[in-house]
């Protein structure tokens, strides 16, 4: 990446101007060569901007990174301690907003040479946003695409790991600028609830945007679902452009609350009603839906139009992911008749619903599902395409350190849909994994059969071994991941690896 420019600070200032708590004063207008919310990484010439954060507060930090070269420095209106002297001081309303500000702003505003797409809601943010980066790549003229995901990012020049589903602002800016390099025309995105509260794409106008549900998820983090359901309106509310898309699934509670809302809020907004269970009112509605255990025929009208299509992947969340992304890609104004054809070669998204045929006549599935409205909806769609005789079996665990409310439920809904449950760890991080399992056991009912086995590689082998001819076996919950995070730390797992390993043998 080419080397950024340094600008003077009344640019920042400039751009902060919706934030400030106060004029700036130009008086002292230093050039910024580098910004910073952490103090450990100040150096000669940085901008630092103090942020409250969930564990530290950056206010803290003040003259640290004073003493460490800072040029200047941004802090919250209604912080009262000291402040370094000598520095120029820009206080601001949200500073996390104002990070997010800078950052783009530091990077010279790199997302305005190119369309940036996104998608939010609980569960089908990746494989919305996979499915609509193939529409584009496959129909728009000229299209150069980019993706960042939870499976993996593509800047223009390839596929890179991924950490996070919706990066830091500094991260998603340099991302940006990359992009901009090497001449993407489109970025397709998810956007996670944590990134929209804490404003990291900054004041981007995404081109169009999709909202697929909101379930039981990230509660510790927000606290209620009423703050997790305000967290997505963000997206809504604030960064759309005004002739942008926004395509809502209102079968969904929230979806429907979100589109009434919008049209009070929003009333220029494009808002494009979805419904999977066939109403008649709405933009786009799917009809009728037929599952094979490789891939599902939809009938759907969309602005009014009849159509078919045959999506070479199995599922129904795949294919309600696969109708709103195409009408994504409608509302942004490719041709209908092309998306219909380019949907027959839509690709696998890696560790979503993944098949690995067993040895014994069974077949295994790998599947991102951590929720258990995620759970609830493969499961239903793995029995959907069982054959007669045969058995849906589950392995599955929930992670350490995160919302501790969905553990009982997820526990409930393979009771409810396996036939058999087999608990074991996801990522277990700090936690110790027979108290999550134990968690996990509260929402099964007395009398349920299932099985607990915490190693998770030896959970997968009893599966294999529990497989007979016909069955369907789901290893559920880390889908793409090729590590698991223990109280020692981050070692090589993939669910995938080790179902692959164990198709062809038996555990002794």
């Amino acid at each position: 990446m080419l080397p950024i420019p340094p600008l003077p600070l009344s640019i920042y200032a400039q751009a902060l101007q919706p934030l400030l708590a106060a004029p700036f004063d130009s008086a002292a207008d230093p050039s910024i060569v580098h910004i910073a919310n952490n103090s450990s990484k100040v150096t000669s010439g940085t901008l630092f901007v103090a942020i409250r954060g969930a564990r530290t507060d950056g206010h803290g930090f003040l003259r640290d990174a004073a003493q460490k070269g800072a040029a200047a420095l941004v802090v919250s209106a209604d912080y009262g301690g000291p402040l370094p002297s000598g520095l120029p001081v820009l206080r601001v309303s949200d500073s996390y907003f104002a990070w997010a500000i800078v950052c783009e702003t530091f990077f010279w505003q790199p997302s305005d040479s190119f369309n940036v797409h996104t998608v939010t809601g609980t569960n089908g943010k990746t494989s919305t946003a996979y499915f609509m980066r193939h529409y584009l790549d496959t129909v728009k003229p000229g299209a150069k695409t980019a993706l960042v995901s939870t499976v993996c990012n593509d800047f223009g020049a390839g596929p890179e790991p991924s950490e996070h589903t919706t990066p830091d602002a500094f991260t998603l800016q340099r991302m940006f600028t990359e992009m901009m390099y090497n001449g993407v025309t489109d970025a397709v995105m998810e956007s996670s609830s944590h990134g929209l509260h804490q404003h990291r794409s900054g004041t981007l106008k995404f081109a169009s945007a999709a909202f697929t549900n909101l379930t039981g998820d990230h509660l510790d983090y927000h606290g209620t679902m009423e703050n997790y359901y305000q967290a997505k309106k963000i997206l809504f509310r604030e960064l759309l452009a005004d002739d942008a898309p926004a395509v809502v699934n209102t079968d969904d509670p929230a979806g429907a609350r979100l589109v009434s809302e919008l049209k009070h809020e929003r009333s220029a907004l494009r808002i494009l009603p979805v419904s999977l269970t066939g109403r008649s009112d709405v933009f786009c509605s799917l009809r009728k839906l037929r599952l094979n255990p490789t891939c599902s025929d939809l009938e759907f009208t969309l602005d009014g139009r009849d159509a078919s299509l045959r999506l070479p992947l199995p599922g129904a969340f795949n294919a309600a992911n696969c109708l709103t992304a195409f009408c994504m890609a409608y509302g942004t104004g490719l041709p209908f008749d092309a998306l219909l054809e380019a949907s027959a070669g839509m690709p696998h998204v890696p560790g979503r619903l993944q098949a690995v045929p067993l040895a014994c006549g069974a077949t295994g599935f790998v599947d991102y599902a951590h929720t258990d409205d995620a759970l609830e909806r493969v499961l239903s769609s793995l029995r959907a395409i069982l054959t007669a005789g045969g058995r849906l079996i589950a392995v599955f665990g929930c992670g350490g350190d995160r919302d501790r409310s969905k553990r009982p439920r997820m526990g409930a809904a393979a009771a409810r849909l396996a036939d058999l449950a087999i608990l074991t760890s996801d990522n277990p991080r700090s936690e110790d994994p027979m108290s999550i399992i134990r968690e996990i056991e509260s929402g099964i009912p007395a009398g349920t059969h299932y099985l607990v086995e915490p190693d998770r590689a030896k959970a997968i082998g009893l599966a294999v071994r529990e497989a007979h001819a016909g069955d369907i076996l789901l290893v559920a919950g880390k889908g793409h991941e090729t590590w698991q995070e223990t109280r020692e730390g981050k070692h090589r797992f993939s669910d995938l690896e080790i179902l692959e390993h164990f198709r062809d043998t038996l555990l002794p």
